[in-house]
């Protein structure tokens, strides 16, 4: 590097940190040999990683395109092997290279010369960089200091773990942002949400959360687990409520509970908006049925924990404390969005949200923890406001805003933001809520309460992370 670049070595700094000014008053960024290779071990590991997950990335990005075109239609996912749609030409393993096949065959098939949409290497680079973007959030060597700008990108927990004693989370997360993907292409093509995505999303969830539990950590790290910790009563009810919505399943599996919306398109002919259906109050009836064996369930499992001395409010066991937590998200995530589903279609006669939304926000419950959940689904509120008043603007000028977006993509751009740009949006939050404040100052003349919630202090590894590196 410095043969390319001669004077890079022999820069002076004029002022602290690793970046200077020249002498003649033109800006000039530049690195001393000392700071140069400093920075390089600092972040060439993340940087490797980094390459590695976009490297990843890309791949599940390829199968993600497969996953959009044939689960719709139902075909399988796994055979037949790629091949154009057009002629059937079956592609080689260089034609099938991420983003690099797309590129050599210049966007057109090798045998009958029809054009592949661009689509296709555009979705692979966005997962790729997404699986890249989390890892360096997550374990590069950022100031994560409680005033620094990168204290709120994610948790320090993913630092100090590192990959290797925190990659079953991070296969969790990376999951649910694939998962969101394909979840907000289908949505947006089809109106609907295939459910076999979100119930995957969960079970890796569950199961990623339970082994990541097994590895160990200090005790003092709890605090600052990805998803919140449970107790013992939470986790007993998660379960107990659980297992009621699986006997709900098995009820309307053997006919034993209907099924809401089952004589649906008895009255809504094939790609309608659902208007004409007339009886959209009483299948919440239905899915409120449905919803009652899960709230007996987790009663009972509060009782019995009572009964054998486990409601206390102490923290479990690690791996259940991670369980608990994910499926304590779950619930809560979808939950959450049946219930405005419910209290919606009551209000309005007609079907509020559909069920897809309530599987989408419950698996990222589960993978990101209930907190998140929560505020996602706030996120994607204006993410849904800005989206309708940029279409009403820009309409004219474009066909994509005239297309009217379900509410499900809105919930996957809030949730993966929360994965990537985490800071950004708990600094948005923290303003937001700051003018709300002041706004109710001016319009009562109540000061609001000086006392301020403090931060959690920091492990002692992260307590000054410029001298720690």
């Amino acid at each position: 590097m410095f043969a390319l670049f001669p004077r890079l070595g022999r820069c002076r700094p004029m002022v602290s940190g690793p970046f200077a000014r020249s002498v003649s008053g033109v800006h000039v960024w530049c690195l001393s040999n000392h700071e140069s290779s400093l920075f390089l071990t600092m972040w060439a590991p993340s940087i490797v990683g980094a390459f590695f997950a976009f490297c990843f990335g890309a791949c599940v990005g390829s199968f993600l395109n497969v996953l959009v075109w044939r689960l719709p239609t139902g075909q399988s996912v796994v055979t037949p092997p790629s091949r154009c749609p057009k002629c059937g030409h079956r592609l080689t393993w260089r034609e099938n290279l991420p983003i690099i096949g797309w590129l050599l065959l210049r966007g057109r098939c090798k045998a009958c010369r029809s054009a592949i949409s661009p689509a296709y290497p555009i979705i692979e680079l966005t997962v790729a960089l997404l699986f890249a973007g989390a890892f360096l959030v997550f374990y590069g060597p950022l100031d994560r200091g409680p005033n620094d700008l990168f204290h709120d990108a994610a948790s320090p927990w993913w630092h100090i773990q590192g990959f290797s004693r925190s990659w079953p989370a991070y296969v969790v997360v990376m999951t649910l942002v694939a998962g969101l993907v394909a979840m907000t292409l289908v949505d947006a093509k089809s109106m609907l949400i295939p459910v076999e995505i979100p119930t995957f999303v969960t079970v890796v969830a569950f199961v990623g959360w339970t082994v990541q539990g097994f590895i160990p950590e200090p005790r003092n790290f709890r605090d600052f687990l990805p998803i919140p910790a449970t107790n013992w009563a939470t986790a007993f009810a998660c379960v107990g409520m659980l297992g009621g919505l699986g006997v709900s399943r098995w009820l309307v599996a053997t006919g034993r509970l209907r099924a809401s919306f089952s004589d649906w398109y008895d009255y809504v002919k094939p790609g309608g908006d659902g208007n004409d259906y007339p009886h959209a109050r009483r299948e919440m009836m239905a899915e409120v049925a449905f919803l009652l064996p899960g709230f007996a369930g987790a009663g009972i499992a509060c009782l019995v924990a009572a009964l054998i001395g486990y409601a206390s409010t102490d923290l479990v066991c690690q791996p259940m404390t991670l369980l608990g937590g994910s499926m304590l998200g779950w619930i809560v995530g979808g939950g959450l969005v049946w219930a405005i589903r419910i209290l919606g279609s009551l209000a309005f006669g007609r079907e509020a949200m559909g069920l897809g939304d309530v599987h989408l926000q419950a698996a990222v419950g589960a993978a990101l923890g209930w907190k998140v959940a929560v505020l996602a689904f706030f996120v994607a509120v204006f993410i849904a406001i800005i989206w309708a008043l940029a279409s009403l603007l820009l309409r004219r000028f474009s066909r994509f805003f005239k297309r009217e977006i379900p509410f499900g993509p809105h919930l996957a751009i809030a949730a993966i933001l929360f994965v990537v740009a985490r800071g950004v949006l708990v600094g948005g939050l923290d303003g937001f809520t700051r003018t709300i404040e002041g706004g109710v100052r001016l319009a009562t003349g109540v000061e609001p309460a000086d006392a301020e919630i403090p931060r959690k202090s920091l492990p002692a590894q992260l307590a000054q992370p410029r001298d720690q590196r």
